[in-house]
Parts: structure tokens; sequence; C-alpha cells
């Protein structure tokens, strides 16, 4: 069965704490809650897409560990297919603490990828791309993603780039990318200037389309030198954690819809902040109709 989209890239066990406010230096404060939850950029964007409806299919790395086979479990009970998923044994597989100050929502991440050994290009199940219309890819396993991002051109599939933060060859990936989705952080550290320049920047680097989201201030998008800025949807945030990666996903899910820039803008804004009224980047993925009586206001 061909996919929807197919995403390549990380994903982990984020274990999720909110306190009242972030500790001193050697100190102690009590989690005033908990969760364990399936994280990562691609990962979290394909458990978004195959809440909203779509087909998709997930390839990364983990070990047989207990870390693994919960990333796995998560995958699978959100309805994401992890049938090309790599499993090498007797590793330790990608692991995140999370806390989140309760007053701003904001969150502190203390991450490792373990010792799972990046994925490789010729681990990748490409039979999975040739049916697809959408590969979504993170910069993390760079090789691998610029091989399958070439095969993916190749085959008239829409690669969409989530770029989080500058990496080695992340320019021999935007110049296979056909929208690219950065976070105001990748764009100030590419030394672009202000949000207008930063487009155009980024632009010219490859991208038919580039977005920069920037946080609670939105997102501001440039097509075919059309730009346009959107909001954020107004919500009681608890968490901020998963929200840019419920935003690619939700983003993707207008693409394939047909929705123009503005109205994938708009789309991505509303999922990515009623994502925020929940602890960790899964718990509180919206629904469609979650979404759709969100933008009714």
């Amino acid at each position: 069965m061909p996919f929807d989209v197919v995403g390549i890239g990380h994903c982990a066990v984020d274990y999720l704490g909110i306190v009242e406010r972030y500790p001193d230096m050697d100190s102690k404060v009590e989690l005033s809650e908990f969760s364990m939850q399936g994280g990562g950029p691609v990962a979290t964007a394909m458990v978004t897409l195959a809440t909203l409806g779509s087909d998709v299919s997930f390839i990364g790395k983990i070990s047989n560990d207990d870390f693994g086979m919960f990333i796995r479990h998560g995958l699978r009970e959100a309805g994401v297919d992890t049938g090309s998923l790599v499993i090498e044994p007797d590793l330790v597989s990608p692991i995140s603490f999370i806390a989140v100050e309760r007053a701003t929502a904001k969150r502190t991440v203390f991450w490792t990828r373990g010792n799972v050994p990046e994925l490789a290009a010729d681990e990748i199940d490409y039979s999975l791309i040739d049916g697809a219309k959408v590969l979504h890819v993170d910069g993390i396993q760079m090789e691998a993603q610029i091989a399958a991002a070439q095969y993916a051109r190749q085959k008239g599939v829409h690669v969409v780039y989530d770029a989080g933060s500058p990496r080695e060859r992340m320019n021999d990936l935007m110049a296979v990318t056909d929208t690219l989705i950065a976070s105001e952080r990748f764009a100030a550290e590419m030394g672009s200037g202000a949000l207008a320049e930063s487009l155009k920047r980024l632009s010219a680097m490859g991208p038919e389309t580039v977005v920069i989201t920037i946080g609670e201030d939105g997102s501001v998008g440039m097509e075919h030198d059309e730009t346009y800025i959107v909001p954020p949807l107004e919500v009681k945030a608890i968490d901020t954690t998963g929200a840019g990666d419920v935003y690619h996903g939700a983003y993707i899910f207008g693409f394939l819809n047909g929705f123009g820039l503005r109205e994938r803008m708009r789309f991505a804004s509303a999922a990515a902040a009623l994502k925020c009224r929940s602890l960790g980047g899964r718990a509180g993925i919206p629904s469609l109709e979650e979404v759709n009586k969100a933008l009714e206001y």
C-alpha cells in the first residue's frame, strides 16, 4: 500500500515533568506532573499526520531495548507504519529528559542519541518513497536523508525539511528540498538578519517554499514571491514540547489536501497551539475536527 507521507528521522522516548520553577544548580525540585511519551521531530510529525487521517510510514533506527520497544509501540499505536524501522540489537535507544516550567510553559531538554549508530543510506527501504506524495526529513541523519531526498526528487516526491538547528552538509539537503520549515533559531544562526531577508536567503539555497516558525509569534512564509504572516492561535499553554513537530505534520496535511500557503500555515499554527494545552509532544495532538473547530473563530 502506498503511503501519503514517508518520514525519515530521529525518534526517542521523552520523560517529561512540570516544575513550579526551574531549579537552581545543586538543588532539588518536585515534579507536579510526569509523563512518558514517544518523541522526535519527524516521528511526532508522522503521529500528527496519522491522527489527522493520513497514511504514513516512519523510517528510523532504534535498538531492541525497553526504550526502543516503547518507541515502536507508540508509533504503531498511533497508526504509523513501522515496517521499515531499523532495529539494531543490544544497544541503547535515544531518550530525552524534559523539564517544563509551569508559569511559562517553556522547557529545557536534555537528550542523548544513546549508542545506536546513525541510519545509513543503504538501510532505507526506497520502495516506500516511490508511491509517496511527501518525504519528510529533519537533518539529524544527514547522509541517509540526503540520499533519500535525492531519490525522492527523481521520483517527483515533494521533500519537506524540518530545519531546527544548522548541521554539517545541511546545504546539500536544502539543495534537494522543496519546502523548508525552519525554526527562528535556525534562521538566526544562518546570519540572515530580518525575517524577510531570511526567507529570501533560505529560498535562494534551493527550496521553493520557506516557512519560519517564530514560537508564540506564529510563523512567516514565502512561496513564489508571495509572503504571509500568520499569527498563533491563542490558548492556555501548558507545555510547548513538540509544538514545532506538530506544526510540520499539520502543514504537510494541508499540503496533501491542496491548501494554499497561507491556509497551510494557518492550519498548522492552530494544530501546534492546541497541542500546547497538554504535557508532551504526543498527548495533546488534536484531531482534524478539533483543528477545524478552532479555525472557526
